[in-house]
């Protein structure tokens, strides 16, 4: 089997004058990607490094970015991609979870590493000015070669890339990706599902430490085509973006999407041939207006970071089936099951469980944990909740740890959000349990919304007319403002945990 340089560095020999890569003013072609990725690889040789190691990166979107993904990939190392704003003890507490041989850091964070001393003799490449006696980016690019000399081909089965995730404890739990893994999903689960091509131009602009928008900059690379990174996202520059560059493709988190519709039409999106949505469900009224405003087909797409994408919905072309997440894929099997991994009826509500070839390679050094995440089926387990209808459709229910139990009786919070949010006014929601003496819970929405208006005689006739006894929200709060992460995704535990009783 092939590996991720490998794809790549066959293009850099058919088109090596062809732009791969584009960041703001900044274009590189094939060839020119190339020699900085090599350049790294001789440095990453110098300094010691050797086939399996780990170096973690602490950037913003960014062309270095890239060319350390391809490197890394050449080399046969293992990345660690963390969020620049990581510090204090969720740093430390990071490295310690996967220890690095190597960091590549924006000068903030290379303080950050220098001061705590929690990389200590290993080698610290800073993005930017150097922050102390280590060696920078740019002196990197002027003294050193792209003289790889003999270097074994990686294995493709092999870590390539560590990504964080929480488990229930809180404490980092590192999903293992290998390169094979990668080309399956840019593959299998991208250009075979989307028919891309080496015309296409993808967009990435969501943060590059993401799986999905490392998936958006490697699978043009690894196809021949073009991929365009926004530094971060804001709605001017991705139109923008999507105007000059004459983008046709792109992932699009569901907040990004939501943001387009609240400006004016204006940018000439005519060259999207395809947009995908991920991250979180769109709700119904913001499908049926996204259908009239963009063009070419619109998917919606679900998955998870162990298992990657795993069913697709072209929402403009089954209308009838607008509150699905779609189908699975053809590399995919879906199956609901209960507490006890029985599989069942159609219609039924449970975990959602999936077998697929993109999965991931385990938690680091968490053999327990592995396994737990598989039924004996093979199955992965998501921890998600949904149902299948008679054709096959896959909804979603929401995250299985937020289910909310009132006097014993389930209630799933999206179909509380899917009402509230309805309302015009009202931008996003989240609906969540409270702890209660007599039911066990009660429900508690909070809500952020658009103007000044008192919503709250509205809200509460819309759940009266649409939701059943049990459904009803004890309290419906407006707050200022929902916390988001990077990606725009609500951060539904923060919200539960500072709004909670």
């Amino acid at each position: 089997m092939s590996n991720i340089y490998a794809l790549f560095s066959a293009h850099v020999g058919r088109t090596p004058d062809k732009i791969a890569l584009i960041f703001e003013q900044q274009q590189l072609s094939y060839r020119q990607l190339d020699q900085q990725v090599l350049t790294l690889c001789s440095y990453f040789r110098q300094s010691g490094l050797k086939t399996g190691q780990r170096v973690a990166l602490f950037a913003p979107n960014c062309p270095e970015y890239v060319v350390v993904l391809l490197a890394v990939a050449r080399m046969g190392l293992a990345l660690v991609p963390l969020p620049i704003s990581l510090k204090g003890d969720a740093l430390i507490q990071a490295l310690k979870s996967t220890p690095v041989a190597a960091a590549i850091a924006w000068p903030t964070v290379s303080k950050l590493l220098t001061d705590s001393n929690v990389i200590a003799g290993s080698p610290l490449l800073t993005l930017q000015k150097p922050v102390g006696d280590e060696l920078s980016w740019a002196q990197l690019m002027h003294d050193y070669s792209a003289d790889l000399q003999s270097v074994p081909a990686p294995d493709p089965e092999a870590p390539y890339i560590l990504t964080m995730t929480s488990g229930s404890t809180g404490q980092p739990k590192p999903i293992v990706l290998s390169q094979r893994c990668k080309i399956a999903r840019a593959f299998t689960a991208t250009v075979q599902c989307y028919d891309l091509t080496v015309d296409d131009r993808v967009l990435v602009a969501t943060p590059l430490y993401h799986s999905l928008a490392q998936r958006g900059v490697l699978m043009p690379l690894m196809l021949g085509a073009c991929c365009v990174i926004l530094p971060k996202f804001t709605i001017n520059a991705w139109l923008r973006a999507i105007e000059t560059h004459r983008i046709s493709f792109l992932f699009a988190v569901s907040s990004q999407l939501e943001a387009l519709l609240a400006e004016p039409v204006s940018s000439d999106l005519s060259s999207l041939r395809c947009v995908v949505s991920s991250s979180a469900v769109l709700n119904a009224s913001s499908k049926q207006q996204l259908l009239q405003r963009l063009p070419g087909h619109f998917h919606e797409c679900y998955g998870a970071s162990e298992v990657g994408v795993v069913t697709d919905f072209c929402i403009s072309q089954r209308p009838d089936k607008n509150g699905s997440v779609g189908q699975a894929l053809p590399h995919v099997r879906l199956k609901i099951v209960d507490d006890s991994q029985a599989e069942l009826a159609v219609g039924q509500v449970g975990e959602i469980a999936c077998h697929t070839s993109t999965g991931f390679s385990g938690y680091l050094k968490l053999p327990a944990a592995t396994a737990a995440a598989y039924d004996a089926d093979g199955y992965f387990l998501t921890g998600d909740l949904g149902y299948l209808d008679q054709d096959g459709f896959l909804y979603y229910a929401g995250r299985k740890k937020e289910l909310i139990s009132t006097g014993g009786i389930n209630v799933y919070p999206q179909d509380i959000e899917a009402v509230i949010k309805r309302h015009p006014a009202v931008i996003d929601c989240v609906a969540f349990g409270c702890p209660d003496r007599q039911l066990g819970e009660y429900l508690k929405v909070v809500y952020e919304q658009k103007g000044e208006d008192d919503l709250s005689r509205e809200l509460r006739l819309l759940c009266l007319a649409e939701l059943t006894d049990y459904q009803q929200p004890r309290t419906i709060s407006r707050i200022a403002e929902l916390p988001r992460n990077q990606m725009g995704k609500v951060l539904r535990k923060q919200v539960k945990d500072d709004w909670g009783p």
